[in-house]
């Protein structure tokens, strides 16, 4: 990868601006740019057995609260671009990890934006935090070292 922003992600997911999802001025609107995000962060959580709405006998017992979000708006995407959704976890700490994500035109390679968040892991019973699971970095690991593998195919 040639810009430096995008250092450190490995995990992507595509996808094209629809025309519902630019503003009045043509654009693609920031509240879409917080859909992508989202829709890149069900997707990893999914892959690492840790998304809610998708557990395999019913309801889980566990899921991430998002806490935060902060975006940062570099340039413009338009109808009908393609743009690749990067995602990293930054940082895992005792209950909740902070993610970091890059929206980039996968023609130009340029930035569109940059964001950060924060998940809380919460027990859906006691509406309270509750420690990760010890093997998260593990899984992490093996999951971006294996979307990789598969991209060079």
């Amino acid at each position: 990868m040639k810009n430096a922003e995008l250092e450190g992600f490995r995990f992507y997911t595509p996808t094209k601006v629809r025309f519902c999802e630019t503003d009045a001025n043509g654009h693609l609107s920031h509240v879409s740019s917080v859909i992508y995000m989202e829709q890149a962060r069900c997707e990893y959580m999914n892959a690492l057995g840790l998304f809610f709405a998708l557990a395999d006998n019913g309801p889980a017992d566990k899921t991430f609260f998002l806490v935060s979000q902060s975006v940062t708006y570099k340039s413009q995407a338009h109808f009908n671009d393609t743009l690749d959704i990067y995602m990293k976890i930054s940082r895992i700490g005792t209950s909740s990890v902070e993610t970091q994500y890059a929206i980039v035109n996968r023609e130009t390679q340029q930035v569109v934006s940059l964001a950060t968040s924060v998940g809380v892991y919460v027990d859906v019973h006691t509406q309270k935090s509750t420690p990760l699971p010890a093997d998260l970095a593990e899984r992490i690991e093996e999951f971006e070292a294996a979307f990789i593998r598969q991209q060079q195919y």
